[in-house]
C-alpha cells in the first residue's frame, strides 16, 4: 500500500473513531456506566483497529472473519463444558433488570461487558459505512436516532455533550466528503485533492462552524413583548374566538403546569419575575381549605422538573390514588401498635379504618370557569370519584396520582370526590409519624409470616412429622422436622400472589411428605393429597393470609418508592447535601427530619415574586439555597424535595392550586393568583405526605388545627392488636440509606434501550441480508466459470440486459441484439468499450453453429465490472445498493 493510501486510511479511520466516541458515549452516560470520555474513545480506536485488521481487504477477510466466528464459537462452547457459561448470561440478565430499575449499578465487570457490546455493534456499522461502504446517510439517520429520542425522553445527560459536539464536527465532515465522493464518480478525470489532504482541510472549518455556533449568546427564557401579547389575547378573546370563550383570559392548556397559568413564565427553566393575575380559575364547594394537586415531578435535571413516568391508566380499579388511601388505612395499626403495643390512646373508626380526631373525610365539589384543559385537579388521598356521563371512561391516572382526561374540559365541567383531610397541627399525628421508618413493612411480614409458619405446624405438619419420625426411628426426621420451616416460610412470604402460594406450597408439601418421607406407604396417597388441599383451602380463607398480600404489595411499592423518589443530580454541589445533613443532624426519626427542613427554609429565605433569573450554568437550587436566598413556592418546594432526598427521605415535587383562606358560604373562587408548588415527602406505613416550605403560605389553613374538622360518625373502639416483635427501636432511629446520585436515569431508560436494540437489529438484518446477497452474487460468478462457454455467454447477456433495463435502456419491440448494441455504442454509452462485441458474442452462442471458446467467454465477462459501474453512477449509489444488496435484483 502506497503512502497516499495510507494517508487516506488513516483520514478515514480518525473521522470513523470520532463518529463512533459520538454514539457510544452518550449511551454509556445515560445508563449511568463510570467510564470517561477518554476510556470509550481508547476502547472505540481498539476496536476500529480490529475491525481493519479483519477486514483488511478481500483475502484477509475470508481468512480472518471465519476464523474469529469459530474461536467465538469455540470459547462458547468451551464455558458452556466448563459450566461458565453464567459469565455470559448474567450479564445481560442484569442489564434486563437494571433497565426496568430492578437492579442497580454493580462493582463487577457486568457494565463492562455491555459497554463493550455496545461498542462492538455501533463501532461496526460506522466501521462498515465510513471505511468500507461510505454512506453519509446511514450514518446521520444513526446518530439523530440516538441524541433525538434521548433528548425526547428526557434521557441526555450534561456531562455528554462532549459526545455531542463530537458528532455535529464530524457528521459534517462526513457530509463534506459525502459532496466529494458524489462530485469526484460524477468526473473521474477531476483535479480534485486526496480524500486524506481533503478531510485534514475541511476540518479546521468544521471545528470553526460549531465553535461560533455554540459562542452566540443565547437567553434562557423565550422573547416577551408582554404589552403586544396581551392586547393581542384581549382582541382574539373579545371576538370570541379564544378557546376559553369571549372576554375570557384564564388558563388555556392540554395540562396544567405552574408556568403554564396566565401571566407566569415557561417550564423550560424554573424561576424568574412572574406576575399571577386574579382571573377566576375554578369554584371549589368544601369546608376546608386544601392542596388541589394538577401536576407532579420525581426528575430534577438542575433547572426544570419533569415527569418520567407519564403512563397513564383508567381510573377505575386499583391505581396510586386508592393505593395511597389504602397503604394509609393498612398502615396504621402497624404505626399504633409501634407507638402504642396497649392501643389505649388511638382508636380505628370501625367503618373507615381511620383514627378520627387526626384523620377525617369530607366531600369536595369542583367546578370550572376559565379554563380550557385536559387536567383534572385533586387532593392526596381521595376516592369515591363522580363525573359527568361524558367523561367518565376518558378520566385517566399516573403513577404520581395525577388525573388527567383524554377530552378538553371546559367552563362549567363539574366533578366531585370524597377526600381525607389530616390534622397535621395534632400532636397524636406527628407521634405517628414518627414511628415511620424504612423497612417496616419487611419486619412486619416476617412476623406475619412466622405466626401463620407456627399456626401451620401445630394444627397440621407437626403430626405428619410425629408420625415420620416414629415410622423410620431415626434422627435424619429430627433434622428435617427443622429444614421443613425454612422452605415454607419462603414461599408464604415471598410468593407474590395466593393463587401462585397455593400452587407452590402445595407442591412442596407432597414433594416432602409422600416423595421424600414415603408417608404414602402409611396413609393412602389420595387422603394426603386431600388432606394437603385441606391446608391450602384454610390458608386462603384466613384472614392473615389477605393481610399478607397487602403487606406484600405495600413493600414492593415502597421498595420502587424509594428507587424512584431518592434521584438527584450527580452534578448537584455538595454543599447542598452538606447542609442537609446539618439541618437535620439533631432529629431522630424521618417526620422530624422533614419538618426540620421545613421550618429551616420558611425561617431563613425571603418570599418575593421578583426574584430575577438564575444563571444559565447554575444549579437552580443550590444558587437559591446559597446566594439568591429569596424566591415564590417553586424556590422553596425544589428546594425541601431535593434537600429531603439527600439524607434518603423519597420526596417529589408537586404543582397545582391552594384555595384562598376564606370562602363565601363554603364555596372557594380559585384564580391564578393560587397556583402554587409544595412538596410531599413518603412515609413507610402511611403514604405521602404534603409540606409546606413557602414562608407566606406558613399560615394558611392546611396547617391551622381549625381547618380541621373530625367526622365522628362510626367511631367505635378497636380491639388491641399484637406488637411488633423482635423490633429493633435503635435502627427506626438511624437516617435512611443515603441516596446515591444518579446521572438523571428514569424507570424510561428501558424505552431508549428498544430503541437502540431495535437499531441494532435493523442493522444486523441489513448486514446480513448484505452479506447473503453478496455470497449470492459470487456464487453465480463461479457457476458462470463451471458453465459451458455457450451457456456462460448467454446467461451474462441476460444479466446484462437486466442491468440496462434498470438504467432505462430497454430493448425496443422487433429490434436485433446487433442493432441494440449497435444503438448503444452510438450513444457512446459504454465508450471507449463497445456493447457490440458482446452483443457478436451473444449471436454466436445462441444462434449460430459455430463453437463458442473460452476466450469469447472471458471476453464477455469482462464486460461485467463495466456494466455494473454504469448502472450504480446512473441509479445512484443508495439505490443500487438497496437494489443489489438487499432486494439481490440486480
Amino acid at each position: 500500500m502506497d503512502g497516499k493510501k495510507i494517508l487516506d486510511y488513516l483520514a478515514g479511520f480518525v473521522l470513523a473513531a470520532l463518529m463512533s466516541f459520538s454514539l457510544v458515549y452518550p449511551l454509556t452516560t445515560t445508563l449511568g456506566f463510570p467510564y470517561s470520555s477518554f476510556r470509550i474513545l481508547g476502547l472505540v480506536i481498539f476496536i476500529l483497529f480490529i475491525y481493519s485488521v479483519l477486514f483488511a481487504n478481500r483475502n484477509v477477510s475470508r481468512i480472518s472473519v471465519p476464523l474469529a466466528i469459530i474461536s467465538m464459537a469455540a470459547g462458547i462452547v468451551f464455558l458452556a463444558v466448563k459450566k461458565d457459561l453464567a459469565y455470559i448470561i448474567q450479564p445481560f440478565q442484569w442489564f434486563t433488570k437494571y433497565i426496568y430499575d430492578e437492579a442497580i449499578l454493580p462493582d463487577n465487570y457486568y457494565p463492562l461487558f455491555i459497554t463493550v457490546i455496545l461498542a462492538l455493534s455501533l463501532t461496526l456499522l460506522v466501521f462498515i459505512f465510513t471505511m468500507k461502504k461510505f454512506n453519509f446517510i446511514i450514518i446521520l439517520s444513526s446518530g439523530t436516532a440516538i441524541f433525538v429520542s434521548q433528548w425526547i425522553l428526557n434521557f441526555f445527560v450534561p456531562s455528554a455533550y462532549i459526545s455531542f459536539y463530537t458528532f455535529v464536527i464530524s457528521i459534517l465532515a462526513y457530509y463534506l466528503v459525502h459532496i466529494y465522493r458524489k462530485k469526484s464518480l460524477e468526473n473521474s478525470n477531476n483535479d480534485f485533492a486526496s480524500p486524506s489532504k481533503f478531510i485534514l482541510g475541511i476540518a479546521p472549518i468544521c471545528v470553526v462552524i460549531v465553535f461560533l455556533a455554540n459562542s452566540i449568546p443565547v437567553r434562557s427564557k423565550p422573547i416577551e413583548w408582554k404589552w403586544l401579547d396581551n392586547k393581542i389575547n384581549s382582541f382574539y378573546n373579545q371576538l370570541g374566538f379564544g378557546t376559553l370563550g369571549k372576554g375570557s383570559a384564564g388558563f388555556d392548556s392540554d395540562y396544567f403546569s405552574f408556568y403554564s397559568t396566565a401571566g407566569f413564565g415557561n417550564d423550560s427553566n424554573l424561576g424568574g419575575n412572574i406576575t399571577p393575575n386574579d382571573i377566576k380559575i375554578m369554584e371549589v364547594t368544601t369546608d376546608r381549605s386544601i392542596y388541589l394537586r394538577g401536576r407532579a415531578c420525581n426528575l430534577y435535571t438542575g433547572n426544570s422538573w419533569l415527569n418520567s413516568q407519564p403512563d397513564n391508566i383508567p381510573l377505575d380499579g386499583t391505581n396510586k390514588m386508592s393505593f395511597d388511601i389504602l397503604e394509609m388505612k393498612t398502615g396504621l395499626p402497624l404505626l399504633v401498635n409501634k407507638l402504642n403495643p396497649e392501643n389505649n390512646t388511638y382508636k380505628l373508626s370501625d367503618t373507615d379504618g381511620i383514627i378520627p380526631n387526626i384523620i377525617s373525610k369530607h366531600n369536595v365539589k369542583v367546578k370550572y370557569e376559565n379554563v380550557r384543559t385536559k387536567s383534572l385537579f385533586v387532593p392526596l388521598k381521595s376516592e369515591n370519584f363522580i363525573f359527568p356521563s361524558k367523561v367518565a371512561d376518558a378520566v385517566l391516572i399516573n403513577q404520581d396520582g395525577i388525573l388527567t382526561s383524554n377530552k378538553f374540559l371546559k367552563k362549567d365541567f363539574t366533578y366531585s370526590f370524597e377526600s381525607y383531610s389530616l390534622n397535621t397541627v395534632s400532636e397524636d399525628f406527628k407521634n405517628l409519624l414518627r414511628q415511620s421508618m424504612r423497612g417496616l413493612y419487611s419486619v412486619e411480614l416476617n412476623r406475619l409470616t412466622d405466626e401463620i409458619y407456627e399456626h401451620l405446624y401445630s394444627e397440621y405438619l407437626k403430626d405428619l412429622l410425629d408420625e415420620a419420625e416414629r415410622i423410620y426411628n431415626s434422627d435424619l426426621f429430627i433434622l428435617n422436622r427443622y429444614s421443613v420451616q425454612f422452605p415454607i416460610k419462603n414461599i408464604i412470604r415471598n410468593t407474590p400472589d395466593n393463587i401462585t402460594l397455593s400452587d407452590l406450597l402445595y407442591e412442596y408439601l407432597v414433594n416432602v411428605f409422600i416423595d421424600e418421607f414415603n408417608l404414602d406407604r402409611v396413609f393412602e396417597r389420595e387422603d394426603l393429597e386431600r388432606y394437603f388441599q385441606m391446608i391450602i383451602n384454610e390458608l386462603n380463607n384466613s384472614e392473615d393470609i389477605k393481610k399478607l398480600a397487602q403487606l406484600r404489595s405495600l413493600s414492593s411499592n415502597s421498595v420502587y418508592i424509594y428507587n424512584t423518589y431518592l434521584n438527584i443530580p450527580s452534578e448537584l454541589p455538595q454543599r447542598v447535601k452538606d447542609l442537609a445533613v446539618s439541618i437535620t443532624a439533631n432529629e431522630t426519626n424521618n417526620f422530624d427530619r422533614a419538618k426540620a427542613i421545613e421550618k429551616y427554609l420558611s425561617a431563613n429565605y425571603g418570599y418575593t415574586l421578583t426574584p430575577g433569573d438564575t444563571p444559565p450554568d447554575r444549579d437552580f437550587v443550590d444558587y437559591f439555597l446559597f446566594e439568591q436566598k429569596e424566591g415564590y413556592c417553586v424556590y422553596f418546594a425544589s428546594a425541601m424535595v431535593i434537600l429531603a432526598r439527600s439524607i434518603g427521605l423519597p420526596a417529589r415535587y408537586v404543582e397545582g392550586f391552594v384555595l384562598p383562606v376564606r370562602s363565601k358560604d363554603g364555596v372557594y373562587e380559585v384564580t391564578n393568583k393560587q397556583a402554587h408548588a409544595w412538596p410531599e415527602i413518603y412515609f413507610e406505613g402511611f403514604g405521602w405526605v404534603s409540606f409546606e416550605p413557602t414562608p407566606v403560605y406558613q399560615q394558611n389553613s392546611f396547617y391551622s388545627s381549625g381547618s380541621f374538622r373530625p367526622n365522628m360518625s362510626g367511631m367505635l373502639p378497636q380491639t388491641n392488636g399484637t406488637g411488633l416483635q423482635n423490633q429493633n427501636n435503635d435502627e427506626g432511629n438511624k437516617p435512611d440509606m443515603a441516596p446515591q446520585p444518579v446521572q438523571n436515569q428514569n424507570p424510561f431508560i428501558n424505552i431508549l434501550l428498544i430503541t437502540a436494540g431495535i437499531l441494532a437489529g435493523l442493522v444486523s438484518f441489513v448486514l446480513i441480508i448484505v452479506g447473503i446477497n453478496k455470497i449470492r452474487k459470487k456464487h453465480w460468478l463461479k457457476s458462470i466459470l463451471n458453465m459451458s462457454p455457450k451457456e456462460a455467454v448467454i446467461k451474462l447477456y441476460e444479466t446484462y440486459l437486466n442491468h440496462l433495463l434498470y438504467q432505462y435502456m430497454p430493448v425496443r419491440p422487433a429490434e436485433t441484439p446487433l442493432e441494440y448494441a449497435k444503438r448503444l455504442d452510438d450513444y457512446g454509452y459504454f465508450a471507449p468499450r463497445k456493447f457490440t462485441d458482446v452483443a457478436s458474442i451473444f449471436v454466436k452462442a445462441r444462434y449460430s453453429q459455430n463453437e463458442v471458446t473460452e476466450a469469447d467467454r472471458a471476453s464477455a465477462l469482462e464486460f461485467y465490472k463495466p456494466i455494473v459501474l454504469k448502472t450504480r453512477s446512473s441509479m445512484g449509489r443508495l439505490k443500487y445498493f438497496f437494489l443489489a444488496h438487499i432486494l439481490g435484483k440486480i
